[in-house]
This record gives structure tokens, sequence and C-alpha cells, in this order.
């Protein structure tokens, strides 16, 4: 493989702790001399100073982010989100000629419609739960309705569980995880009838119900090759003990104990293999992440659904595991190059320990938003993100086994407090402001949280139980109105 230069002007497209994370790996390379991430996330540590700009650009504004990405004159653009990849970023950037990380539009719809996804999976053979799928349900519901009565899997008494399934893209909260019939016609109501999901959920996809541990596998895919990453858990319910309503993830550990040597064989022939060949077989160019969520099941591992980016708090435990130029490594996967290491291993090395996420929500995720809340508590763990080797707690830097990705995180001037701006406008002042690094920026701004998901704390250890203890230490200095947390992550039973 011809050795491509290393990017030195970066645009990641995405704000969350997804995005957070990458950007802050990617400032790990002396090569990148500039790096824009957009909409504005002011989480990123850069400590050399002035390499970083947020802009305010929408995720899914295709034309401005072109725009962007030529006007800036940048070498690599990473795409965090799935919705501007569903919607063909990729493709647009690369008919552009502006190199990119992330699969076309064709390939994106193993995320964008689940019944695509479905239907994919049992062309290739790839262990999944069944399903059926049902169009036009906006339309005509009884059908689906129909089913429901009538699904095999429930008891007399009703019990027995069922999934239901927006098709589309629902940020993470379109599916539903029914425990019996009730449920199940419950959730039919909210997704059918008062179209919670929007047209999302036109057509819904019904699964049998898995029951085992959740393993997360991520990927990297490019030139038909692909790269497995340390395989982590997610913990998607909001409440401990796995209670409480989906979310888009609430914590994650890696390396996770349920991913044995054989489960990731299994991974590998049985799914990983198969998928590979799918691509092939229908012609689908990727270049980018793949997340497959797996159930580890009695009849063996299947595939929940397929993301086409990291996933998101995956990237928060699975990233500080892994040692990389991840600058240099992204550039080769959008020219559509996997590269190798010495003696075919990989260009990344893992570093030895495990990884703990903890994500801290606001009052009424995931099912409302609520008003924008001080968030308090950063000036006392003061600078966050992946140091530079030399930082030191000495010099002010959190300790690099610690992260603090952002997510639903705004700011506002201190001084604005006094002159009664409210959360809202004060943030669009403080998006327009020019970047300003950590940890002195620390006393000039109040940071908000503005809804979902706002913080991912992210400790590495020794083992899990050492990473977890520091994640919760961390966590026990920050506070808002609202907040809402896991206290289980990575207790295992």
């Amino acid at each position: 493989m011809t050795a491509l230069p290393a990017p030195q002007r970066i645009l990641v497209v995405g704000n969350g702790a997804r995005e957070n994370a990458l950007a802050s790996a990617i400032l790990l390379s002396p090569a990148v001399q500039k790096l824009w991430i957009t909409p504005a996330n002011w989480g990123l540590l850069d400590p050399p100073g002035g390499r970083v700009e947020c802009l305010d650009i929408a995720a899914t504004d295709l034309p401005g982010l072109l725009q962007a990405a030529q006007e800036l004159a940048v070498d690599l653009v990473v795409i965090g989100p799935e919705a501007p990849l569903v919607l063909g970023l990729a493709d647009r950037l690369r008919a552009a000629g502006i190199p990119c990380v992330g699969p076309g539009e064709k390939a994106a719809l193993l995320e964008g419609s689940k019944s695509f996804a479905k239907d994919f999976m049992q062309r290739c053979g790839i262990p999944t739960a069944r399903y059926l799928a049902f169009e036009d349900v906006f339309s005509d519901s009884a059908p689906l309705r129909q089913a429901i009565e009538q699904w095999p899997a429930f008891a007399a008494d009703g019990s027995g569980g069922l999934v239901l399934k927006a098709d589309g893209l629902a940020a993470g909260k379109g599916v539903v995880v029914c425990a019996d019939k009730a449920e199940a016609l419950a959730a039919f109501e909210r997704m059918v009838l008062q179209q919670e999901f929007g047209r999302s959920a036109d057509t819904v996809v019904l699964e049998e119900r898995l029951s085992g541990p959740e393993i997360s596998f991520t990927c990297l895919l490019a030139g038909g090759r692909a790269e497995v990453l340390p395989p982590s858990s997610d913990y998607k319910r909001l409440q401990d003990g796995d209670l409480g309503p989906n979310t888009g993830g609430m914590g994650n550990i890696c390396p996770t104990p349920w991913a044995t040597d054989e489960v990731v064989h299994d991974f590998a022939v049985n799914i990983l293999a198969p998928f590979m060949r799918g691509l092939r077989e229908d012609g689908l160019d990727y270049r980018g992440f793949l997340f497959v969520g797996t159930m580890l099941t009695e009849r063996g591992l299947k595939v929940i659904e397929f993301n086409v980016r990291f996933g998101d708090p995956e990237a928060a435990v699975v990233i500080p595991l892994c040692e990389a130029d991840w600058a240099g490594l992204l550039a080769s996967i959008a020219a559509g190059e996997l590269p190798q290491g010495d003696s075919s291993h990989s260009v990344i090395s893992l570093r030895e320990g495990a990884c703990v996420a903890v994500v801290l929500a606001s009052e009424g995720y995931p099912l409302s938003k609520a008003a924008p809340q001080p968030i308090q508590g950063l000036d006392r763990v003061a600078a966050r993100g992946l140091l530079e080797p030399g930082g030191t707690e000495e010099q002010g830097w959190l300790s690099p086994d610690v992260s603090i990705f952002f997510a639903g995180v705004g700011r506002r001037p201190r001084a604005a407090q006094s002159a009664g701006q409210d959360a809202g406008a004060s943030n669009e002042a403080g998006q327009a402001a020019a970047y300003q690094p950590y940890p002195a920026a620390l006393a000039d701004w109040e940071f908000t949280a503005t809804g979902g998901r706002v913080l991912t704390i992210s400790a590495r250890g020794a083992d899990l139980s050492q990473a977890r203890r520091l994640a919760y230490e961390i966590v026990g200095n920050l506070r808002f109105e609202g907040m809402q947390y896991r206290s289980d992550i990575g207790k295992l039973p």
C-alpha cells in the first residue's frame, strides 16, 4: 500500500460525545494543523492551542457542509452521525473530490432502513431475530395491529415479548422492547397512531424478542477488508437494572466479559464474513465505521442492528483503548485502503486494561426535552480530553485515564448571567465566539445542559472495577438540575 500524506486540515461533522471522542483522538496526531467541528462542540481539548475551531453548520445541511469543506480546503471530512450519511453526504463530498470517512447513501440504508437491513441479513444468511415488516402503516394500520394481536410468541396470558422498530432513523429511540401484548399495543399507539417518531415509523418492523447479554462490535472497513476493534457492551435502558425506556445508550464497558474468543470467532465467521460478501455482491462501496449490535442468545450470536458509523457511547470506551495515528488511519480509509501493520497486524495497538463510560442525561430524557440547566463542577475536574504526552495534573489537566466528552452542552459568557440573558440566547452568543482552549476558558464560560445526553464520563483502569471507580469519582463531582445517570455501569453480576 502506498503511504498517504497525513491530513493537515480536517472537518468533523457532528457534535455529540462520539464526535468529541473522535476529534480528540485525531488531535493527538502532530500532522494536524487545523480541525473544524460542526455544529459546535465545546468539549475539545487542544493543549498546543489554536488548532480547533467550532462552526455553526447543521450536520444535515449538505450544501453548507460541502461549501465549507471546499472553502476551508480540508484534506479530510470525518462524518460522525447517521443522518448525513443516510442523506448521501459522503457521495456528495467524494463527487467533489473531497476525501471523507463514511459509507455512501446506498450502504447507509443498512442503518437508515431496518427493513432493508433485515432483508440484507436474510439474503446473506446472517443470524438475526425473526421478523415481519409492514409498510404504509399510517394509511392502513390494521394488518400491523392484527399481527401484534396474533404474535405467536405470546403466551396465553399475553406475555412472551415482542420488539417494534420504526423503520427509519429516530435518534436511537425508535425501538420499543415490549414484555407483553399490552406493552406492544401501547407502543403501536405511540408509534403509529400518535406518530411519535414521525415518518420514520410509516414502515414498522416486528421482531421476536431475544434475551441475553448485548455485545457491540465496531469494525473499520475499506477496500473490501475489515478490522475488528475491541468488543464492548452497551447499557440501553435508562435506569439501573435495565429498567425504563430504551435510550441511545446510558453507558458502556470495554472489553466486555461476554466476548470470549469463541464468541469473537463466531462473529468473524458467521456475521462479518457474510456481511462483507454481501457488500461485494451488492456493489456497495463502504469506507468507514461499522457498528454491529448483537445479542448472545441460547441459540448463538444474533444481530440486533447495524449502524453505519461509530456507536455512541461505544466510541467513549473503544477509542481510549486504541492507540493509533487516527488522522492517518482515517485518511487511508477515506482513500479506500485499510492499512496493515508489520507482520499483517493492525496499525492499531491496544492499550492494556479496561474502560468504562457513564452518560449523564437531562431530565425527561429520552421522552421529553428539559430546559437548559447550568452544569456545576467542571471547574473542579479541570480540563478534558485525551492528553498529549507530557500532560500532567500539575499543569491543571485531568489524568490521561479520564475523558469528559460533551454532547448536549451549550455555553454562555459568565458575564451574561448578570445581564439576564436566557440560556438559549447565551448559547447562540457562545457559538459565535472564537474557540478558546482549556483550562483557561473554564473561568470565562458557564456551560449548560441543553437536553438529551449531556456528558459522557470515560475512565480507563487496570480492570473494569478500577475503571468503574474512577468514572464514578468524576461523576460525583458533576451535577445539574434533573441530572439522570445509571449507577450500575460496569457492575457485573
